[in-house]
């Protein structure tokens, strides 16, 4: 591993409580009698590998592979940076506006053309054109070219950005499958189903309810002793629950409910910290959330160690500012919100919101009283967590009423006024990425960026210039003094309504092969995460 001034090691008091255990991790081969092949049960409907629709985003792709993957086993700091098909370290130049990735020589993709510059270069363009329809689009518009230069790959930004490198982890498709003169969506991609990579494992039979990949013969690093992976899809939880009591799959994702009915020795309950937030967006289009005394009251009101402790069963760390332990000497844990409802009614009191005959609060006639969308098709800690939050908040005389919204049929234009229950935390292995896209005003403005970006519509001229200032220093220093000033600030007038980082819970059978523990975790998860992240370099 390496460490430039961008990955330094950064101590924390973060707690591991409930981490994986360090060292090694124990993995089981499934009931099918084989001894190299391990099956996963998933919920995530299989298909759609394509990195430019966000598959393997974070290195944490099985058939493909990035310029860079972050190193596991480590939560209570940001993970360094490993090259993968990158060569070593990327070099910038001019300020932080260009960078060069040299790149490894002798790569092969699965189909046995060769690794080069040209498949970087064009895995980028793809992402970049409209044509592609990708969703990835959002998170590269500061770049202004991609080019080859030499063994190397030159990325031109627009505006200097210290931390680009970290952020170099998505995958990497061959030049051959992007036809640029009749480029069309990405959704109708040979990739989705038909997948060419340059990792360990190819995929050998795709179904509805059934992926397998399986290890590539010509694979170009070492040969991984699990030979196959057989991934089942099953959309319910407790079904999966199910299928794993009863010996169909060797592990799964579950709810920290679910999974605590799992005991040892046959079973592990893997908990893995992650970078992964739910919060409240407060938007600045509802009378009521726009208020910054609203928004400074919630923030007091809302008891985040109770539902961590209730409705997290311990699986989550309470936060309310975005920036983590893991971020090290960049947060500032005395800014950290606390616990005072007494503190939250006097806010309101004297800013006019007063108690109604029914208790909730008004003033010049609006109810404090708004609706909260959640995703009951995405994980169910964040009904919990709304329904948390508006029992908290009913003490105060604010009135917060929870409704199930599939997430496809939430417009921008109801991100605009009706507060909604996100999770996020997309580029976490960058703080410029965790946090730029939720606080700056330029992702305020209408049509710029996703629809979920600044959810909040906050405007705040002060951090709109630290965060600019802070994404161009390349010194560490003066970065954290510059990030722990957005904090103070946030401190004073908060955007959101965040409540914790939650913890992915994976539930394995506890023998067999021996592999790494699995990284900090991103937003999204699934059997590409947890205890399998890395499974080619796993051993008997």
């Amino acid at each position: 591993m390496f460490f430039n001034s961008h990955t330094i090691a950064l101590l924390t008091a973060f707690s591991l409580t409930g981490l994986l255990t360090s060292g090694t991790a124990a993995f089981a081969t499934s009931d099918t009698g084989s001894t190299d092949t391990v099956v996963i049960i998933d919920g995530d409907i299989l298909g759609r590998y394509n990195p430019i629709l966000g598959h393997g985003r974070n290195g944490d792709s099985h058939i493909y592979q990035g310029l860079y993957r972050v190193e596991t086993g480590v939560f209570d700091r940001q993970p360094a940076l490993l090259p993968k098909l990158a060569a070593g370290p990327a070099v910038a130049t001019e300020q932080n506006r260009v960078w060069t990735v040299p790149l490894r020589q002798g790569v092969t993709f699965s189909d046995g053309t060769t690794f080069g510059p040209e498949d970087v270069v064009a895995t980028f363009k793809a992402l970049l054109d409209p044509r592609s329809a990708s969703s990835e689009i959002a998170g590269w518009d500061n770049i202004e070219k991609v080019e080859a230069a030499g063994d190397s790959v030159r990325f031109t930004l627009k505006t200097p950005l210290a931390e680009f490198d970290r952020r170099l982890l998505n995958v990497i498709a061959p030049s051959e499958a992007f036809d640029f003169d009749k480029l069309g969506p990405a959704e109708d991609s040979p990739l989705n189903s038909k997948p060419v990579g340059t990792g360990p494992y190819v995929l050998s039979e795709l179904r509805s309810d059934e992926a397998i990949l399986v290890a590539r013969e010509d694979y170009w690093g070492p040969q991984p002793e699990v030979r196959k992976i057989v991934i089942r899809h099953t959309a319910d939880e407790n079904a999966r629950a199910q299928q794993l009591r009863a010996g169909e799959g060797d592990g799964t994702l579950l709810v920290a409910e679910l999974a605590q009915t799992f005991k040892e020795p046959e079973f592990a309950v893997v908990s893995v910290r992650s970078a992964d937030w739910r919060g409240i967006t407060l938007p600045a289009g509802n009378p009521v959330t726009a208020d910054d005394a609203v928004r400074l009251a919630v923030n007091l009101a809302v008891n985040r160690e109770n539902m961590v402790k209730y409705v997290m069963k311990g699986h989550a760390v309470a936060n309310s500012t975005f920036l983590a332990p893991f971020y090290g000497d960049a947060y500032d844990p005395s800014l950290e919100f606390p616990f005072d409802p007494g503190a939250a009614i006097k806010i309101l009191e004297e800013a006019g919101w007063k108690p109604g005959p029914d208790g909730i609060r008004t003033k010049n006639g609006q109810r404090a009283s708004f609706q909260v969308i959640y995703f009951p098709n995405r994980d169910r800690a964040r009904r919990d967590l709304t329904l948390a939050a508006a029992s908290d908040l009913k003490k105060i005389g604010v009135e917060l009423i929870p409704v199930a919204r599939d997430s496809k049929a939430v417009t921008a234009d109801m991100y605009s006024h009706t507060p909604v229950m996100l999770g996020g935390g997309g580029i976490p292995y960058s703080l410029d990425g965790q946090i730029f896209r939720i606080l700056h005003s330029s992702y305020a403005a209408p049509g710029a960026g996703a629809k979920w970006d600044n959810g909040s519509d906050y405007r705040n001229p002060q951090i709109d210039t630290l965060l600019e200032t802070a994404r161009r220093t390349a010194d560490q220093g003066q970065q954290n003094e510059l990030y722990r000033a957005v904090q103070r600030e946030y401190r004073t007038r908060p955007a959101m309504l965040q409540l914790v980082y939650v913890n992915h819970v994976y539930v394995k059978r506890a023998q067999g092969f021996k592999g790494a523990d699995g990284i900090l975790e991103p937003h999204t998860h699934g059997v590409n995460f947890g205890p399998w992240y890395a499974i080619e370099d796993w051993r008997r």
